[in-house]
């Protein structure tokens, strides 16, 4: 019988990047858009969501798990938490992480403020 794997240590897995996808053509759009009129706050933006997409302590009113009816969304299959990050006074962007993959699933881009989180 086959030995399964080792998981990796949690030292391993908390210095490794998470991987930055688009949920959607739609997504991918967006933030192509986003970063062409504002790149280096897109590229900080970035580098934060591969490096700490959970992380809270800079400024916790500007990243947060979104409410109900927001707070889940299904990506590929599964229904993961979905959180927000405020990039600018009206900017945010949405994104789904998936802690078991370590993939960060970017569902919308908006420079201005969005309607439903009001």
């Amino acid at each position: 019988m086959p030995k399964k794997p080792a998981s990796p240590k949690p030292s391993e897995t908390a210095s490794r990047p998470w991987a930055l996808r688009p949920a959607s053509a739609s997504a991918q759009k967006q933030w192509l858009k986003a970063s062409a009129v504002e790149p280096e706050l897109m590229a900080a933006l970035r580098e934060r969501q591969r490096l700490r997409p959970l992380e809270r302590s800079d400024n916790p009113n500007r990243t947060h798990q979104l409410k109900p009816p927001l707070a889940e969304k299904m990506v590929g299959g599964a229904r993961l938490p979905q959180w927000q990050h405020e990039i600018s006074g009206g900017g945010r962007v949405f994104y789904c992480p998936d802690r078991t993959h370590r993939t960060v699933w970017v569902t919308r881009v908006d420079l201005g403020h969005p309607r439903e989180t009001d």
